[in-house]
């Protein structure tokens, strides 16, 4: 339900958003349409991170900005997003919050092209 909630939202500001369940779905979705920023929850099933995940997406997509969401407030998740380079957005996910981090994050790609 908040997966669809948030598309719906990221849909109404004009993104075109393809949702995956897992990486063999990211990478499909990926390899049919790139994808300007990535948008992945801290935690994935089977202990899995969104930042490894994006790791692994990296080598064959190239490197993209990437958005974590995640409701575990702990040190552990933040500096495990702050090492890898990435933002990290606490949920449950404002609006205004998530589209200011977001143009952020899109302008920095757009100014380092």
């Amino acid at each position: 339900q908040a997966l669809a909630a948030l598309s719906e939202v990221l849909q109404r500001w004009g993104c075109e958003v393809a949702r995956a369940a897992d990486e063999a779905g990211a990478r499909a979705a990926l390899r049919a349409a790139p994808a300007q920023l990535w948008l992945f929850d801290y935690h994935l099933d089977r202990d899995d991170t969104g930042v490894a995940l994006a790791q692994r997406l990296e080598p064959e997509f190239g490197a993209v900005p990437c958005l974590l969401l995640s409701a575990d407030g702990g040190a552990q998740v933040r500096a495990a997003v702050h090492a890898a380079g990435r933002s990290l957005l606490a949920k449950p996910v404002k609006p205004l919050a998530l589209k200011s981090v977001l143009d952020r994050l899109l302008a920095a790609a757009a100014a380092a092209r």
